[in-house]
Formats: C-alpha cells, sequence, structure tokens
C-alpha cells in the first residue's frame, strides 16, 4: 500500500472553473480552504473535465480555467503550501476514474440526486458524463490519499460514493486506498441569492442581481446590495420567519468577523438603509484586495500558467505513485 509520508493529514478538494467565482463560493468554500491549508497538506484542484459535463466552448473553458486559479490565489490559496493544479493536466485522474467505473455499479449512480436534479427526468439523452462524473470525483480524492474533504451538505451523497468505491476496491484487491472522511461546516456554508434569500447563490444562475462577483466593481457591489430583497417589516434581524435578512446578516459576519447576534444589535433600529450601506462598505473593504491581486495575476499570463503548471507536477508525482501500486493490484503492467 502506498504510504503517505510525514504525519500530516492530506485533505483534497476541487473546483469547476466556469462561471464568475463569486462570494457564496468565497464563504461557503474558499476561504475555508485557505484556512485548511495551514493545517494538512492540502490539494486544491480546478476541474476542468467535470466541466466537460455539460457543453463547453474550449477557449472559454482555457480562459476560465485560468482565472479560476488567480482567483483561489489572490484570495489567499498559497501555491508554495498547497499543491493548486489543473485536473486535465494529471492524466491519473481519468486513468483511475475507469477503473472505478468498472466496478461502480449502475444503480448507486442512478441514485445520485444532483444526476436527478440535473437531467429532469430526461435520462435517455443526458449526456453519459453527467450520469458517470461522481466516479471521476471520486477518483479525484483517492487518487490522493486524502483522508478529509470539506464539501457542502449538498455533496455528501458524493463522499459517500467515493468512500464505497474505495472500500470495495480495498477488499476486492487489498487495502490501497484512504477512506475519506467529509468535512462539512454549517457556518455560512450557504449563502442565498440576494434576489431570492430561498435559493443558494450560484454560478450558473444568469440573474444579474442574484450574486456578487469576486471581482466586481465596487460601485456594482454598492448597487446590488442597496436592491438586495429584504423582509418584512424595519428591524435588522435574524430568523426562520426574515430569511433575507438572515442571509444578508450572515454576509457581513462572515467578512466583518463580527458575530450576528452584535451585527443585530448596531442595526437593529436603524432601518434597511443604513444597513445596507454599511453591509456595502465592508464587503468593498474586504474584496478590494482581492481584486487587484487577481487583476495582477491575469495580467501576467505566464507567471500564472508556471504556478499551475509547477503544481501539476507535484500533483502527478503523488498521482502516480498511487497508480503504480493500483496498476499492480488489478493486473495491468507498468509503465515503460
Amino acid at each position: 500500500m502506498n504510504v503517505i509520508q510525514g504525519s500530516q493529514r492530506r485533505i483534497f478538494s476541487g473546483i469547476k472553473p466556469t462561471g464568475e467565482p463569486h462570494l457564496g463560493n468565497y464563504i461557503g468554500a474558499i476561504r475555508r480552504w485557505v484556512d485548511l491549508q495551514h493545517e494538512y497538506e492540502s490539494f486544491y484542484c480546478l476541474v476542468d473535465l467535470h466541466a466537460m459535463t455539460l457543453p463547453w466552448d474550449p477557449e472559454q473553458l482555457s480562459e476560465e480555467t485560468l482565472n479560476m486559479g488567480a482567483m483561489l490565489i489572490a484570495c489567499g490559496i498559497d501555491p508554495d503550501r498547497s499543491v493548486l493544479f489543473r485536473q486535465s493536466q494529471v492524466g491519473q485522474h481519468a486513468e483511475l476514474a475507469w477503473i472505478l467505473t468498472c466496478i461502480a455499479r449502475m444503480g448507486e449512480l442512478r441514485r445520485m440526486v444532483q444526476f436527478k436534479e440535473k437531467s429532469k427526468g430526461d435520462t435517455e439523452s443526458v449526456r453519459a458524463g453527467l450520469f458517470t462524473y461522481p466516479v471521476l470525483q471520486a477518483a479525484d480524492v483517492l487518487l490522493y490519499l486524502a483522508h478529509v474533504v470539506p464539501v457542502g451538505e449538498d455533496q455528501r451523497q458524493h463522499v459517500e460514493l467515493m468512500r464505497d468505491l474505495g472500500g470495495r476496491f480495498n477488499k476486492s484487491f487489498g487495502r490501497t486506498f484512504v477512506i475519506p472522511e467529509p468535512l462539512i461546516s454549517s457556518d455560512g456554508a450557504r449563502i442565498m441569492a440576494l434576489d431570492d434569500p430561498t435559493q443558494k447563490m450560484s454560478k450558473s444562475e444568469t440573474r444579474p442581481n442574484a450574486s456578487i462577483s469576486l471581482a466586481e466593481a465596487p460601485e456594482s457591489i454598492a448597487k446590488k446590495v442597496r436592491s438586495a430583497v429584504t423582509d418584512s417589516g424595519r428591524e435588522v434581524t435574524a430568523g426562520e420567519d426574515k430569511p433575507a435578512l438572515t442571509n444578508l446578516l450572515t454576509i457581513f459576519s462572515a467578512v466583518e468577523g463580527t458575530p450576528v447576534s452584535e451585527l443585530e444589535a448596531t442595526y437593529r433600529s436603524g432601518g434597511y438603509a443604513e444597513f445596507k450601506q454599511a453591509l456595502a462598505d465592508a464587503l468593498v473593504q474586504h474584496l478590494r484586495p482581492i481584486k487587484k491581486r487577481y487583476e495582477d495575476l491575469v495580467g501576467d499570463r505566464a507567471e500564472l500558467e508556471r504556478l499551475l503548471d509547477a503544481g501539476a507536477r507535484r500533483a502527478c508525482e503523488v498521482a502516480e505513485s498511487t497508480m503504480v501500486d493500483v496498476r499492480s493490484r488489478v493486473g495491468l503492467g507498468h509503465r515503460p
């Protein structure tokens, strides 16, 4: 079995590069990754192969993948501390995905909630990649013998699948993979759309006022916050009956580091306009250095490519070490 060097536990997570990264991505995932890289040996992947489960434009996919890499670094992912790389540059992901596909079962893939939602019941004409991508997702994690996977609650089922596949492989061919645990945080994990607090803020959403991009101009941020949906009444307070204000207070708390209860005490009686102005100011101040660093990185494509290529080389070294073991166990020959 592959032995992980050193005593530090390993973490893996990936982000789809399509669409503009927004405040929900940052609060719910990216900022956690920045913190976790100091606790774990961290592998962070731009999952461009996953982006191909839906129709794609080649040039746009390439551009968005580089841009997402730049944004992760701008948010605080340190390429010297973490392994940040493009999935497609590490061929072992696809190789292991095929081997795991051969031990996966149709029934367990049909039960994936996200497949049911995205196929909308039209399972005959949907692309096969949308059906099998949870196996690739399992390969992504198992390949690096990761101990934990930071995910939202909506991804728990996918982690269970990768645990099942890793355990099934170990039982059939000998102990090879670490069986990963989900690392799920409820703190700010679900940031909702500004124009509809019943829907999660999403990169795929086309409504212009639904989300705030991490590279958004300050005046645009202020305008979107001013137009954000609020609840009935005038008091700025959180609660089940005030989903819109709860969402705005959650965002404010996340960027300021101030508990929601303190924000309620400060802005409770001041009215929505004062609260929204303070929130807009806090967001602009918090996102300004991220935006500046991002613009510097995308303006130096050669340096950005160098950083991601270096990450891919480090990832390949670990991935190939795993695959040497896997190939031997399943009866495949070694690479010449």
